[in-house]
């Protein structure tokens, strides 16, 4: 049940005395002088203005507390209230038929302290959308796919889908993350400006089964300070 139908006021029948007494009073008030249906015009104008007042306060309102709970608590579930501390995290480009497409990734932290990732592409407008992607995943190395980012339109295809492997270091003094699995060996600096990184890796488009990666974090004189191995969710 939606807010609509929950806010619907329960039907009830119309008396059959007050609906004839309520007739006889509008049809013995009717006058319908030209200067009284401008007058009526005239009022309708108002009206529409003042509702006009009425919607353009009704941020206003919300933020206030003067909107009822049951709308409140309904916008409040599709809202993103609860993801905090949002943050990009790293961009990666990938390209596929001949065109180069680059993604953004974002994260934050909900409610219940879970890692919650957005990816979108680069030119998008809307903004990161979490939509409910959240969950106990390892902060320093993870992995996803493209698809959740199109922004074509219904009538255009989707674009193939390409795992990527993004993450932030949580040991000291990375520089480069080395992603290397079955037929694959990326390496990628990390961003310097957000301290994150992000690797497309289209080797994976064949799929993946149990243990398919191994990240490994460097340092900037080439050792490898820690290591972690991915598999599949």
């Amino acid at each position: 049940m939606n807010a609509l139908e929950r806010l619907r006021p329960e039907t009830r029948p119309i008396d059959a005395e007050w609906s004839a007494t309520t007739l006889e009073a509008i049809l013995a008030s009717h006058d319908p002088s030209p200067a009284r249906r401008g007058g009526r015009r005239r009022r309708l104008a108002l009206v529409g203005a003042a509702t006009a007042g009425v919607l353009g306060l009704s941020g206003v309102a919300y933020a206030g507390g003067l909107v009822p709970a049951l709308i409140t608590d309904h916008f409040d579930e599709t809202s993103q209230a609860s993801v905090s501390g949002i943050h990009e995290l790293a961009s990666f480009t990938t390209t596929k038929s001949g065109t180069p497409r680059t993604f953004e990734i974002w994260r934050g932290t909900d409610a219940d302290g879970l890692s919650c990732i957005a990816v979108l592409e680069a030119a998008a407008t809307g903004g990161p959308d979490f939509g409910g992607n959240c969950g106990d995943y390892p902060l320093d190395a993870w992995f996803n796919t493209t698809n959740e980012s199109w922004t074509g339109t219904v009538d255009d295809p989707p674009p193939p889908a390409t795992y990527y492997v993004y993450g932030e270091p949580a040991l000291d003094g990375v520089t480069t993350v080395r992603v290397l699995g079955d037929g694959f060996d990326h390496s990628v600096a990390v961003d310097p400006r957000t301290g994150g990184y992000a690797v497309a890796v289209p080797e994976l488009d064949r799929g993946i089964s149990g243990h398919f990666a191994t990240v490994e974090f460097i340092d900037a004189q080439g050792v490898v300070l820690g290591t972690r191995d991915l598999s599949e969710k």
